[in-house]
């Protein structure tokens, strides 16, 4: 009734693997989680410096992206408290994935995995195409440019009722956010579009 992973002798008892403190290029040929730290330190450190939520979240995506999991690890200070850094973080992630968590739950990696601040996961027939807020961005692109996707029946971004514009051509998948969506986010940091029929080439 036992998950193990053992970090020295691997064998037929070894259930996954865990990259410490970072995500792999690419998606790997077995079960694995990312284990990182939201601060410094595994355990709890005083005036500890906390990742950003736009760090995490892109972390969370590039790793869900690459067909992993991820560990995020808190350390409770002596009182057997969660660090309010932590606390904050956790809620704003809560409320990114309120919106965005079908992109990422029970997912299947895509290759090929990312193109430019495009991460692409799987359910069934479903792609999801996660763009990544560039540094100092709170707002979508007018356009979100995806490639290797061809052949798609419907685009919908995740969190919004309007509609949004989308076109194939030889190069890939085009979409084209409207202006009232960007002045008004779903949420922040990254944003998923649902793509049905979509065929990666």
């Amino acid at each position: 009734g036992l998950i193990v992973v053992d970090r020295t002798v691997g064998g037929r008892y070894e259930n996954y693997l865990t990259p410490e403190q970072e995500v792999p290029e690419k998606a790997l040929p077995y079960v694995w989680e990312t284990c990182m730290t939201m601060a410094n330190q595994w355990s709890y450190k005083p005036n500890d410096h906390y990742k950003s939520t736009r760090d995490l979240i892109h972390l969370l995506v590039n790793i869900a992206a690459k067909g992993g999991n991820f560990l995020l690890n808190v350390g409770p200070d002596p009182n057997g408290q969660l660090p309010p850094p932590a606390l904050e973080r956790m809620e704003q992630i809560g409320r990114w994935m309120q919106v965005n968590g079908e992109a990422i739950y029970g997912t299947r990696p895509v290759p090929p995995y990312k193109v430019g601040q495009v991460c692409l996961t799987r359910r069934g027939d479903t792609l999801y195409a996660i763009c990544l807020a560039e540094q100092g961005h709170t707002s979508l692109p007018s356009q979100i440019e995806i490639l290797p996707i061809k052949t798609v029946k419907s685009v919908r971004l995740l969190g919004s009722a309007t509609a949004v514009q989308w076109k194939v051509t030889r190069e890939g998948l085009s979409i084209s956010i409207p202006e009232s969506v960007r002045q008004s986010p779903p949420c922040e940091h990254a944003w998923a579009c649902e793509i049905e029929g979509g065929r990666i080439e």
